[in-house]
């Protein structure tokens, strides 16, 4: 299965466009029209770059694809799929040309982006750090503090502050490590087909199958 904490990150974009209150005017305004933003949209796609960084050096990057439709999505990155098409997750590796399918279930937030959702006013609290440049685009900071016990003690959104699309996410880690997903090209309303999420075994000859389900 893909690396855990690259999971976590790409699983915080897809749930995490969408944000718990605060008491910060400021800050809920933010959060407020980025939902309002996402929550219009019928889908949408984007490139990405991800950074793992330890001690201040890089010790992995790599790139990727993401489309998200309402509640199905799929991402592709160093030569595995792994996608959600509503009614399964599905985790294509490459290197062994085999699938694995697993069902969605209602405890698990690794698989559950929705419950991730539900329960985000009472998992974070927001704060308003400032306002900076990136990629030449003037953004908002603002920071989502953990309430509860996690393996990031801080995450850090970059919202652009005319789009108010998310630009970058920073995840620090207990361990004092660092994954920074930077998104490099969205797609808003992009056009999607369900097919897209669905597993299609003709397009992966002699495809191993293991069903976990």
């Amino acid at each position: 299965m893909m690396n855990k904490k690259v999971f976590l990150v790409i699983l915080f974009f897809i749930s995490g466009m969408l944000f718990a209150q605060n008491t910060s005017t400021q800050v809920t305004h933010i959060m407020d029209k980025t939902l309002q933003k996402y929550n219009a949209l019928s889908a949408f796609s984007l490139d990405f770059t991800v950074n793992i960084d330890e001690n201040a050096k890089t010790i992995k990057n790599f790139k990727g694809v993401l489309f998200v439709k309402k509640d199905k999505y799929f991402v592709i990155f160093e030569e595995q799929v792994i996608a959600n098409d509503g009614k399964m997750i599905w985790n294509y590796q490459k290197s062994a040309n085999e699938v694995s399918f697993f069902e969605v279930e209602e405890d698990d937030l690794m698989f559950n982006p929705q419950k991730i959702l539900n329960n985000w006013a009472q998992e974070y609290a927001a704060k308003f750090i400032r306002e900076e440049e990136l990629q030449k685009k003037q953004t908002f900071i603002v920071d989502l503090t953990p309430k509860k016990r996690s393996p990031f003690y801080k995450i850090r959104l970059f919202v652009d502050k005319e789009t108010f699309y998310i630009q970058q996410i920073m995840m620090y880690e207990m361990d004092g490590s660092t994954i920074t997903y930077a998104i490099t090209k969205f797609t808003p309303n992009a056009v999607i087909s369900d097919a897209k999420f669905t597993f299609n075994k003709n397009d992966y000859p002699n495809v191993q199958i293991n069903d976990m389900r």
